[in-house]
């Protein structure tokens, strides 16, 4: 997209559009940076904000979903045990209905073992993702 640079006072910019703005989710501050002719622009991070396993129940569900995207299948089923119930709810409203039907009922699961069936479970699903990336070699 091209977007013509216009004078604001003493300086010059560039008008966002709104929709892009929400695509992005950019609001008041941005993080600016310029790199080889590149200016790129970041969601800033609130300095006191400490990115924790129940700091997932706050964030949108679109911030829950690109951490969703990072993370397999057994460190979703390791992280949801024992988590409080908002955690939870947070997660599961973000999983496609085929990945909460495995998730939500192994981590029910897993909740009533001990920490045998947690590493024996983590332990498959490793070998099942192994098995994965071989069949699609």
């Amino acid at each position: 997209m091209r977007v013509p640079i216009v004078d604001i006072g003493n300086s010059k910019g560039i008008r966002i559009p709104q929709a892009i703005l929400r695509q992005v989710q950019f609001s008041g501050e941005v993080e600016l940076d310029v790199s080889e002719g590149k200016i790129t622009l970041r969601r800033s991070v609130d300095p006191s904000f400490v990115p924790d396993f129940a700091s997932i129940a706050k964030l949108d569900d679109p911030g829950i979903q690109r951490v969703l995207r990072k993370v397999n299948g057994a460190d979703l089923v390791t992280a949801l045990v024992g988590a409080d119930r908002k955690t939870k709810e947070a997660v599961y409203r973000n999983l496609s209905d085929r990945v909460k039907a495995y998730v939500q009922p192994t981590v029910a699961r897993l909740e009533k073992g001990d920490a045998r069936d947690l590493l024996i479970e983590r332990s498959r699903n490793a070998l099942s993702e192994a098995l994965v990336e071989v069949v699609r070699e």
